[in-house]
């Protein structure tokens, strides 16, 4: 079986035809081999290889890990493209390991990146790591805004991202790499239930089994995505006048507004007053819209480091004290 007939590499690749230098995450495993094999058989169509540069991140917790970017780099080179292997050094903390290891991994990568000239980074992200991110966020009580899920293009700790590969089966770029006569590396911690991640990874095919299987999950991510742009572009016209520290809208926009943009723009204005080191719980914002849509006056009360208050008129959003007002997005905050 030819890789052409399992992926078409035009497909996954002309759309970046606007980036001079992309970079490919690249792991090991085989997603990430298989979306380098696409890059190698679209670079060879088209003479391109010195567009591409693989990265791959040796994270320190496992002693395999350095032979693991070894092979990256070798199997790389032998597909005709430059590739660096990079290490996350110091000490590793000790809770919350997925998370640091995927910041420590984009930092690593964004700064390689940065020195090449590379403009975005392409990674494997298939459809089964979007349906289980749809589905974590659901179980987080996300909105309309996490249930989109991952978006094709993104920005990620600043380092822009694409993922050109979220509608494909990971069985058929397992089939890809298998055709190539390579053997993918196996890292432990898919495997590991501690994981959340892991968990719902093992508990699609029972939701498949009752309907709601990848394709459906990521259908049903694609109509919140349409869904979250509308009341995002409804959200913008509720007027808010800012001043230092502080904005302010009025109250009877919010109850003329359909409910989802309301929340929506209470949500972006505690966000851009108050700031954000990690993304807001939607139901106490639902909660604060509600109240400020139903009561005519509402005392001062603590959200999100912001201190909001109506007089029945206008609703003024202040910045709690000693908060930075640094603003971080929602979006991606799931993503593996």
């Amino acid at each position: 079986m030819s890789r052409d007939q399992l992926i078409d590499s035009e497909a996954v690749f002309a759309p970046l035809s606007q980036f001079r230098r992309i970079g490919l995450a690249v792991s090991g495993g085989p997603d990430s081999l298989a979306l380098m094999l696409l890059a190698a058989d679209y670079a060879r169509t088209h003479d391109q290889h010195g567009r591409f540069t693989v990265y791959s991140v040796d994270h320190g917790l496992r002693p395999e890990a350095a032979d693991e970017v070894r092979f990256v780099v070798e199997t790389a080179g032998r597909l005709g493209f430059a590739a660096r292997g990079l290490r996350w050094e110091g000490e590793k903390p000790t809770t919350a390991g997925q998370q640091a290891a995927r910041q420590a991994r984009y930092a690593l990568i964004a700064a390689a990146m940065a020195e090449d000239s590379a403009e975005i980074l392409v990674t494997a992200h298939h459809l089964g790591d979007q349906s289980e991110t749809v589905v974590m966020r659901l179980a987080h009580g996300s909105g309309v805004e996490g249930l989109r899920g991952m978006d094709y293009f993104a920005k990620v700790a600043g380092l822009a991202i694409c993922r050109p590969l979220l509608g494909v089966d990971p069985a058929d770029l397992a089939a890809l790499v298998a055709a190539a006569g390579l053997t993918p590396v196996f890292d432990p911690s898919n495997k590991d239930t501690d994981y959340e991640r892991v968990r719902w990874r093992q508990m699609l095919p029972q939701l498949a089994a009752l309907g709601l299987d990848p394709r459906r999950l990521s259908r049903f991510a694609d109509r919140m995505r349409d869904a979250d742009e509308a009341i995002t572009a409804m959200a913008t016209t509720i007027g808010v006048e800012e001043t230092p520290g502080a904005a302010s809208l009025q109250r009877q926009a919010l109850i003329d507004a359909p409910r989802a943009v309301a929340i929506r723009a209470m949500a972006n204005l505690l966000r851009q007053v108050g700031g954000a080191r990690k993304p807001h719980d939607l139901a106490p914002v639902e909660a604060l819209t509600d109240r400020l849509r139903a009561e005519v006056a509402l005392k001062r009360t603590s959200l999100h480091g912001c201190l909001v208050s109506s007089d029945g008129t206008t609703i003024v959003v202040a910045r709690e004290p000693g908060r930075s007002g640094k603003v971080q997005s929602r979006r991606d905050t799931a993503a593996p």
